[in-house]
């Protein structure tokens, strides 16, 4: 039997899995999300691929033959929305006992609307993972030079530890001091005491310093960062170890991989697991990468629509975004994760009537994959966008999820009728349009008014995917000037796709403050400079102690050093993938700070470079990889512009634009590359519906990847 890849991105509603051969060939399984127990969904949608490929019946055999299992969704995010994880107390330079609770005012209004953020009263902090009582502070000092200003008081250190052990019964505890990512010294001294004082009391618990958790500027994302880690990675852990043993059962012998947030793959039992904690969205921005350079796009955004959420990101000049300093939950935490935007919008959001204005009002709650829309019969009673996709005449009521599941088009008109058009004096029809308009231009509006300002839309190829992505692409694409607007086959499992095409890979971020005037030359220079050598050297062996430590030899890591460089006095900074392992030679410098100023010009132009740059690195990072087995794009001999007869469905009444118009269905998996077909139209999957309107048609390149224009073009 040949040697497979299974990935998986378990969002709100759906749990999607992706099988992939060595021959780079993939199948598709689909599932509702368990979050109670995420191996339920899981193995469900697996089952349903391993269907798809005949291999039902060969489940152990086929089990033995998986050579890598990724896994991505949301344990650790339910960790911390149902408050669920340990009772962690925290350890804290005296006089700042209340960062947790207190936070920052921005964390207030962490995605928020514009209309809300400039009113007081929808600002609301979230309950501390960490509440006041349970933090002990300890008087010590470190300047930002690194400096010991006030030496560590041993004894506050070791009556904190037995008061959160014996008083509280805490199991977890945080150590955040300030500036201890400039000299660890205290923390490292800190976490002594407290390991002797637990095979004291006889109780170990799980300890987190920030200086290894997150070594970073920023102090109150730095400690959210290290409460998260003790918090929630090993309740967390737990889910984990469930789907690892469900795919023990079916005769996979390895260890389970997850996802971590900056697009890298590892094994679920590394130590610092808070980093996959919004791993979620991350599979869709890697697999767009792939497919940026398969297509030759340097500009791509990235638009996911599922049945929670609407995630959106942009890859600039080939770069992927990093957000070293993300909203999560109510908190910023010094995480790096790719810079992916979300708002309360999809398939499943509710739609009700506000009682005050009687105007429509979308979300931002859903009902997930559990209830689910009213027309599943399971309990939900409000309608919900798919509820209108579905009355519309959009989607296909005997084809939901391959038509596994049993559809009941009259409850989802009754409920429209009876919570939105009755009292709104209008037709369900022209209601529910209404609906699916106003989400679009949400939608819409997050990408343009959001994500994309400052930048030229002219420049950017829209993709949409997830299990919406194709159902809403062309509604929200509007008539904005994209460059183009594409979608794939298998959107309704991108992100798991994109999971399947990231390395395995572990990243190290350090900051540092150094400034290189114009004037500075030479030895001057270089010694400078020597701060960004010595941190990439650290970060490296850090790294490959952690990579050797699981198992793989040295000739199999591949090093990648980068800098954040800004020009002084400007606000963002941009990361650099050094040229150079070293800095020890003039030549050397001007190779980093050409290509920071080469990817300046290719991101933001060169019109804001000062006309005597200083150049001022803030932080260093280094990535190691080893190379994994990943899904090919293969491109394909072109078929004749009309499709084959057996891909045409049939014709179905779709109400646009206020009145009932015959579409043209159409069977996804029956299309071919070189197939061209018109809109008005519905393409069906199992797993996904692209919906064309009237003035738009698409194209199928080679690649097998949907190119829609407008017909007017």
């Amino acid at each position: 039997m040949p040697r497979y890849l299974v990935a998986c991105d378990a969002g709100g509603t759906m749990t999607d899995v992706i099988v992939v051969d060595e021959e780079g060939r993939s199948v598709i399984g689909k599932a509702p999300t368990s979050p109670a127990d995420e191996s339920v969904g899981y193995m469900e949608s697996l089952h349903e691929a391993l269907d798809s490929m005949g291999l039902d019946g060969h489940v152990r055999e086929f089990g033995a033959a998986v050579e890598t299992a990724i896994y991505t969704g949301t344990s650790m995010l339910n960790t911390v929305i149902n408050m669920s994880g340990y009772r962690t107390g925290l350890l804290v330079t005296r006089g700042f006992e209340d960062i947790i609770a207190q936070g920052r005012g921005s964390q207030t209004f962490i995605g928020a609307q514009w209309s809300e953020i400039t009113h007081m009263q929808y600002r609301k902090h979230r309950v501390p993972l960490v509440p006041r009582k349970l933090a002990r502070g300890v008087t010590e000092r470190i300047d930002l030079f690194g400096q010991v200003v006030i030496p560590l008081y041993e004894h506050e250190v070791e009556q904190g530890v037995r008061e959160l052990l014996l008083d509280e019964e805490v199991e977890a505890i945080a150590i955040v001091f300030l500036q201890s990512f400039t000299n660890d010294v205290h923390e490292q001294r800190a976490a002594e005491i407290a390991r002797q004082v637990m095979a004291e009391v006889e109780r170990e618990v799980v300890l987190e310093l920030s200086s290894e958790v997150a070594p970073t500027t920023r102090e109150v994302s730095r400690a959210n960062a290290t409460v998260i880690q003790a918090y929630a990675s090993d309740p967390a852990r737990k889910q984990l170890f469930r789907i690892e043993e469900e795919l023990r059962k079916i005769g996979y012998a390895h260890s389970l991989k997850t996802v971590l947030g900056y697009g890298g793959v590892t094994n679920i039992r590394y130590p610092r697991l808070f980093e996959a904690a919004m791993s979620g969205p991350v599979g869709g921005l890697m697999g767009a990468r792939y497919l940026a350079e398969v297509i030759g796009e340097e500009n791509l955004v990235c638009s996911d629509v599922g049945g929670t959420s609407f995630d959106a990101g942009a890859i600039t000049a080939g770069v992927l975004p990093i957000d070293r300093e993300p909203g999560f939950q109510g908190m910023y935490v010094n995480v790096p994760m790719l810079g992916i935007t979300s708002i309360g919008a999809g398939t499943g959001t509710y739609i009700r009537l506000d009682p005050q204005t009687q105007r429509i009002k979308l979300g931002p709650d859903s009902a997930g994959g559990t209830p689910g829309p009213v027309f599943m019969e399971t309990g939900n009673r409000i309608p919900t966008i798919n509820d209108a996709n579905l009355l519309l005449g959009v989607l296909n009521e005997h084809n939901y999820l391959g038509g596994k599941v049993h559809v009941n088009k009259e409850a989802s008109y009754e409920a429209f009728e009876r919570e939105i058009s009755r009292p709104l004096g209008l037709d369900v029809y022209q209601a529910a349009e209404t609906c699916l308009e106003l989400l679009n231009v949400m939608m819409r509006e997050h990408l343009v008014r959001s994500l994309m300002v400052g930048h030229d839309l002219r420049d950017y190829v829209l993709l949409g995917y997830g299990g919406a992505g194709p159902l809403h692409l062309l509604g929200y694409a509007g008539d904005h000037p994209w460059k183009a607007v594409i979608t794939v086959p298998h959107a309704g499992a991108f992100s798991a796709w994109g999971g399947a095409c990231m390395d395995y890979s572990h990243r190290r971020h350090r900051s540092v403050q150094v400034l290189l005037p114009p004037e500075l030359r030479g030895a001057d220079k270089r010694a400078a400079l020597q701060p960004v050598v010595t941190a990439w050297r650290s970060l490296e062996s850090d790294l490959l102690e952690e990579l050797q430590g699981e198992g793989f030899a040295r000739e199999q890591i591949s090093l990648h050093p980068s800098a954040y460089i800004r020009y002084y006095g400007q606000l963002e900074d941009v990361e650099v993938a050094s040229p150079v392992r070293d800095l020890g030679s003039d030549a050397e410098i001007d190779q980093l700070l050409q290509a920071f100023e080469a990817l300046y010009a290719r991101m933001y132009t060169l019109a804001a470079r000062p006309a005597a740059a200083t150049f001022h690195i803030t932080e260093v990072c280094v990535v190691a990889q080893v190379a994994t087995v990943k899904p090919v794009l293969r491109a394909h001999e072109l078929a004749a512009p009309e499709p084959e007869p057996d891909a045409r469905k049939g014709q179905r009444p779709v109400f646009q634009r206020g009145q009932w118009q015959e579409a043209e269905i159409w069977r996804m998996e029956s299309l071919r590359p070189g197939n061209e077909i018109e809109g008005l139209a519905v393409v069906e999957a199992s797993n996904t519906t692209l919906f064309v309107p009237p003035e738009w048609r698409f194209r199928i390149d080679a690649h097998d990847i949907y190119w829609l224009e407008r017909k007017d073009a």
